[in-house]
């Protein structure tokens, strides 16, 4: 098995504050996968993986999202309360009749987490420079890792998140690294 040109995460970013924010990173417009985790004082959890072609403009929409609960909302505090159930599902998960109404009493339950819970989420990033499909496979595949190596540390990683990986493997060998040490990522997969 050949191997790929190495992945490295950076960070933490946040997405917003004085320091480390992702619109200020070195990154902030490069393509390549990232990870948001949420962390206690031992351990960082993959909390969502993504890919992106422009890391700063994803993450705009990505802000849209979770401030209209478009997204799931978790607590602040998930890791250290071992609470990794979502507070609220989030609106595109609702299959109701009035999945509106439902939306906007959400929020005004609430709203008052929203900000905190974007301030809990710290963002790692890989910078790539690959074509689209192969990104979302390694995207994919990390995701595939991490739910079947590590049931455990997958815990604050919603089952329902999307990802996609190629039909046939490409038979390389990935490795990883990061700037810090987060639970259920392997160090190589076979991609």
């Amino acid at each position: 098995m050949a191997f790929l040109d190495p992945i490295h995460f950076h960070g933490p970013f946040a997405f917003f504050g004085e320091v480390n924010t992702i619109a200020r990173c070195a990154y902030a417009r490069d393509e390549g996968i990232y990870l948001w985790t949420q962390h206690n004082d031992q351990d960082i959890y993959i909390h969502y993986i993504g890919e992106t072609t422009d890391f700063l403009k994803r993450h705009r929409e990505h802000l849209t999202q979770i401030l209209g609960l478009n997204y799931g909302l978790f607590a602040p505090n998930a890791v250290t309360a071992n609470r990794p159930e979502p507070i609220y599902g989030g609106m595109w998960r609702d299959r109701s009749d009035d999945p509106l109404t439902n939306g906007i009493e959400a929020w005004n339950r609430h709203r008052g987490m929203i900000v905190p819970y974007i301030e809990s989420l710290r963002v790692y990033f890989a910078p790539t420079s690959i074509d689209k499909k192969s990104r979302k496979h390694i995207e994919g595949s990390i995701a595939e890792a991490l739910r079947q190596n590590h049931p455990q540390d997958k815990r604050f990683y919603p089952d329902d998140n999307r990802t996609y990986t190629s039909k046939e493997k490409l038979c390389y060998t990935l490795r990883i690294t990061s700037d810090d040490v987060i639970s259920g990522l392997d160090e190589e997969i076979e991609i």
